[in-house]
C-alpha cells in the first residue's frame, strides 16, 4: 500500500472498558495505526455516558455513540441492543476501506450493515460469548434465537477470524460450510514483564492471582475449594487475589467463607488495566482454571509478567501452555487436581522460577506488532470460496 488505507474497527467495548478482548480491540487498533498503513477510526460506545464521546487514543480516532449501561464490566442483552440501534444512526465517519469487527453482535451486525450500505469489505473476530454455545449460562437462552443472524453476520463478512482452534471449531458447528481463520490474542511484551528482583523463599506467602470476570466459567469456585483442600501448612500460606468483577462475586464470596478462607482470599475488584501489570508483578502464580475459553489476554500476560500459570486444557490455552515446560495443565473443573499443582508451586520456589522463566521466553512469540500483520495478511488476501478449508 504506497498510501495509507482507511481502516474502521467497530467493537461495543474498548479501552479503557475492563475486558481481555475489548483490550485486544484496543492493541490491534494501535498496532494497525502504529504500522504507517493505516488511518484507524474507532466505533464503540461511551459506556452510560462514562467516556468521552471524540477521543484521540494511541494514534487512533475514537467515535463513542451513547449506549445504556448500568454495570461497568458486564453486558446485558438490552445493552448490547442499544450499541446496535445507536452504532447506526452515528454520521460524519470517513468511508473506510476496510471494517474489523470484534464480535459477531453486535459490532459484526454493524459492520454487516455499513458493508451493506457502502460497499465495503469486514471482517469479524470471534472472541468466545459471541458463539453459539460457548456460554450457554449466560447466553443459552439467546443462541437459539440469534443463530440465523449469527450465520448472516459470517457468511457475508469477507474475512472470519477466531483466537483460538478451539472456538473456530465450535463455530463451525453454527456454519459448517464456512471459512474461519485463526489468529491468537497478543501481549504487550514492554508493559508486561517481570519484577525487577523476584527472590521466591520456600517460607514466604505464595500470591496466586486471577485477573478475570467473576463469572461462573472462568471456575475460579473451584480454584476457592482446591486452595481450601491443601494441607493446613500450605492452605496458611496461600493468598488467593481476585481481579475483576461480574455477577458470580456474591456466589464466590459465600463459597470463601462457606470454607473458612477470608483471611486468605482478596476480592481486588474492578482493577484499572494499567494497574494490572503492577498485581502481576506483585504475585507468585497465576491461576486461570476456565471451563471454556478462546484465548485468554491476562494468561499471555501473566506468561509476559513471568509467572507460572495453572490453567484448563480448554480453548487455545493449551497452544501456549506446555504442561511442566512453562506451566501447569489442569482438567476444568478438577478440584482435586488444582489443589496438587498448587502444593507443588506453594512447596517448590525453584518450580515456580523455572516455569516463569520460560513462560516469558514463550511469550515474546506473541507481540501485537506480529499478530497484526497476521491480520493484515487476511485481509490484503483474496476472498476464497465459502466452504475452503479452514486453515489455522
Amino acid at each position: 500500500m504506497s498510501a495509507k488505507s482507511r481502516l474502521l474497527v467497530v467493537s461495543h467495548g474498548f479501552p479503557p472498558y475492563y475486558g481481555g478482548a475489548e483490550h485486544a480491540a484496543g492493541h490491534l487498533a494501535a498496532a494497525a495505526a502504529a504500522s504507517g498503513r493505516w488511518d484507524v477510526e474507532v466505533l464503540t460506545s461511551d459506556i452510560g455516558g462514562r467516556l468521552p464521546l471524540v477521543e484521540e487514543w494511541r494514534g487512533c480516532h475514537i467515535r463513542r455513540v451513547p449506549t445504556r449501561k448500568k454495570v461497568w464490566a458486564h453486558h446485558t442483552v438490552g445493552e448490547l441492543l442499544s450499541f446496535l440501534i445507536s452504532a447506526r444512526r452515528i454520521g460524519g465517519l470517513s468511508k473506510p476501506d476496510w471494517m474489523v469487527a470484534h464480535f459477531t453482535l453486535p459490532g459484526g451486525e454493524v459492520a454487516r450493515r455499513w458493508a451493506a450500505s457502502v460497499g465495503v469489505p469486514y471482517a469479524v473476530v470471534l472472541h468466545g460469548a459471541d458463539v453459539p454455545g460457548a456460554q450457554p449460562g449466560r447466553f443459552g437462552a439467546m443462541y437459539p434465537i440469534v443463530k440465523p443472524l449469527v450465520r448472516r453476520v459470517w457468511r457475508q463478512a469477507r474475512r472470519v477470524i477466531a483466537v483460538s482452534e478451539g472456538l473456530r471449531d465450535l463455530a463451525l458447528q453454527t456454519w459448517p460450510a464456512g471459512r474461519i481463520d485463526v489468529v491468537p490474542n497478543g501481549v504487550d511484551m514492554d508493559l508486561f514483564s517481570p519484577a525487577p528482583s523476584r527472590t521466591p523463599c520456600d517460607p514466604c506467602p505464595v500470591v496466586v492471582c486471577a485477573v478475570a470476570r467473576l463469572i461462573e466459567i472462568k471456575g475460579l469456585q473451584h480454584l476457592i475449594d482446591a486452595v481450601a483442600q491443601t494441607p493446613e501448612a500450605v492452605r496458611r500460606r496461600i493468598r488467593l487475589r481476585l481481579c475483576g468483577v461480574g455477577p458470580y462475586e456474591n456466589e464466590l464470596r459465600r463459597r470463601t467463607q462457606a470454607v473458612g478462607l477470608e483471611a486468605q482470599v482478596t476480592f481486588a475488584g474492578l482493577v484499572p488495566y494499567e494497574q494490572i501489570p503492577g498485581e502481576l508483578r506483585a504475585a507468585d502464580v497465576f491461576a486461570l482454571p476456565s471451563l471454556r475459553e478462546g484465548l485468554p489476554l491476562s494468561l499471555l500476560e501473566a506468561m509476559a509478567s513471568g509467572l507460572p500459570v495453572v490453567a484448563s486444557p480448554v480453548g487455545g490455552i493449551p497452544t501456549v501452555i506446555r504442561d511442566g515446560a512453562n506451566g501447569l495443565l489442569v482438567a476444568a473443573g478438577d478440584v482435586a487436581g488444582l489443589r496438587d499443582a498448587l502444593v507443588r508451586l506453594a512447596g517448590d520456589p525453584a518450580l515456580r522460577t523455572r516455569l516463569g522463566a520460560a513462560a516469558r521466553r514463550d511469550a515474546g512469540a506473541w507481540s501485537w506488532s506480529a499478530i497484526w500483520e497476521r491480520y493484515e495478511t487476511l485481509l490484503l488476501e483474496p476472498r476464497q470460496r465459502e466452504g475452503a478449508r479452514p486453515c489455522g
